[in-house]
């Protein structure tokens, strides 16, 4: 995800960090202990270089925050919001809450990543001494938002992925990085991890975050 840079485009439907510009008609603003919830983004998978299998039926996603505290391991829609969409018709331009947010909204373009390697965290197989040494001179992890790809740990392996410590066996799907830019962070620098359900919890979504 490159946020910023270019000018913004007249489609609603485009990809945006730090608002959501569009919805179905009978949905309304998403809110947390009384208060409308912060757009994150819009993320129009019809414009990603590269789509993972989890987003083959997915056109649009859209994401929502709470003003207050950040949640952490809460379902879907506790302090966090994710909305998907299987098709762009019948989506209508929405009129953000105001005041809404003090993340700097930006458009967003997307570049295709050739490479990117899972963190040690997430490798459960041994490893020789020598490539233990100069893991990550030898497998880049790259950072930043991103869809698909490998998630960019901090602290430790995401509590849901690899190990399935949630009923929806979730898998990690994108990445929401801090985006200085965009007067967001998560904690100290951190990274917004969202994995998708597999099986018949396709339907659910789980998120977590972790910093520095």
């Amino acid at each position: 995800m490159v946020v910023g840079g270019f000018r913004p485009p007249v489609d609603p439907l485009a990809s945006w960090f730090g608002r959501v510009r569009v919805a179905l008609p009978h949905e309304t603003w998403p809110s947390h202990n009384g208060k409308v919830m912060l757009p994150l983004c819009q993320i129009n998978c019809t414009e990603l270089p590269y789509t993972p299998d989890a987003l083959s039926e997915i056109a649009l996603i859209s994401v929502f925050i709470s003003q207050d505290d950040l949640p952490y391991e809460t379902p879907n829609g506790e302090g966090w919001a994710l909305r998907t969409y299987a098709a762009l018709d019948g989506l209508v331009e929405v009129e953000e809450p105001k005041p809404t947010s003090l993340i700097k909204p930006f458009p967003v373009r997307w570049d295709f990543i050739e490479e990117d390697y899972p963190c040690r965290e997430d490798i459960r197989i041994e490893v020789l001494p020598s490539v233990e040494e100069n893991y990550y001179d030898l497998f880049e992890n790259r950072d930043g938002s991103k869809v698909g790809g490998w998630p960019s740990l901090i602290q430790s392996e995401i509590y849901w992925a690899p190990w399935n410590k949630h009923p929806a066996n979730p898998e990690y799907v994108f990445q929401i990085d801090s985006e200085e830019k965009a007067h967001w962070a998560w904690g100290d620098a951190g990274v917004g991890y969202f994995g998708r359900g597999t099986g018949g919890a396709s339907d659910q979504w789980a998120f977590a975050w972790q910093c520095y």
